[in-house]
């Protein structure tokens, strides 16, 4: 055991009964006196209490004038050391760490359809930027079906799907899936042209063709320099003239198409759907595109000039 004089009073302590306050070794009774004459105003006061190296901070153990190892700044003994470092872990933390486990366990599987839904949604961008339309719009409707609250997801799939089932000629089915995203989508997907779209297409297969025309003179109205729209346009009035018999109904569509092939600059798309509506208005016989392909695969050479 180290004694030391306490510079106050100058009696002698043991040194882990004395401290160190501003450079001076004072005992416990001394310090208390001084920091009680200490003005409240003045700056801190630095205290610190000292330790004796060759006393066992744990067990007290004396080990005479043979300084102890320190383990985090305190003097210990072989035991003690010993006794601290192999410290088993308590049951108490033992427990908690397993209920910590099993939470994350849990949150992980229930969590789980949102990493998945996040997977779809990465698989989506992906193809969408392939413009590969169908993969998409599996990959949405797979991340809208994981996470059905999202309602913007489960939206957007529908707008997807609708899409697709267009490109594969069922104009009813798309219809239906376009009307589900009416007023429920920003303004920059413009669903009433896919809309009319539809209609148009709808229109055509069930031979209503003054509802086929509405839909076009629609689509001509709101994009009148696309020649796609325009040709449309001159497709619904052949399919009138075919019906109807009525010159008016010729003379328009032929006049759309001559200002559709101006704006089309000939593109092949513009070139083969002409062929088409030409040969429409030639036979007044209205046939779909495959049966047109089935009976002139090499296309219709009896051009009106």
């Amino acid at each position: 055991m180290i004694k030391c004089t306490c510079e106050q009073c100058g009696g002698e302590f043991p040194m882990n009964d004395t401290l160190r306050v501003e450079g001076r070794i004072l005992c416990d009774s001394c310090c208390e006196t001084v920091l009680a004459q200490k003005r409240l105003d003045s700056p801190q006061t630095e205290i610190e209490r000292q330790y004796d190296p060759t006393i066992c901070a744990n067990c007290m153990k004396d080990s005479g004038t043979i300084e102890l190892p320190l383990l985090a700044g305190l003097p210990v003994c072989d035991s003690c050391e010993t006794f601290f470092r192999n410290r088993p872990f308590p049951a108490w933390i033992k427990l908690a760490l397993a209920g910590v486990l099993i939470l994350v366990a849990v949150s992980l599987v229930w969590n789980v359809r949102f990493f998945r839904a996040y997977a779809a949604l990465r698989q989506f961008a992906a193809y969408s930027q392939q413009g590969q339309i169908a993969a998409a719009s599996v990959a949405l409707s797979t991340a809208a079906a994981y996470v059905p609250e999202c309602s913007d997801i489960g939206v957007l799939a529908t707008f997807t799907q609708g899409i697709v089932l267009l490109q594969q000629e069922k104009p009813d089915e798309a219809l239906e899936k376009f009307l589900r995203c009416r007023n429920r989508m920003p303004d920059s997907y413009d669903v009433e042209t896919p809309i009319l779209n539809a209609q148009g297409a709808a229109a055509f297969d069930a031979r209503d063709y003054d509802g086929f025309l509405n839909a076009s003179r629609s689509l001509d109205v709101k994009f009148p320099s696309d020649p796609m729209c325009k040709s449309g346009l001159a497709s619904a009035l052949a399919c009138k003239y075919a019906v109807t018999g009525d010159d008016v109904f010729r003379k328009e569509a032929l006049a759309c198409l001559e200002q559709a092939k101006e704006l089309a600059k000939n593109d092949p798309a513009f070139q083969e759907y002409e062929d088409r509506i030409r040969y429409r208005i030639h036979s007044q016989e209205i046939i779909t595109r495959s049966e047109f392909h089935q009976r002139f695969p090499k296309g219709w050479n009896g051009k009106e000039k």
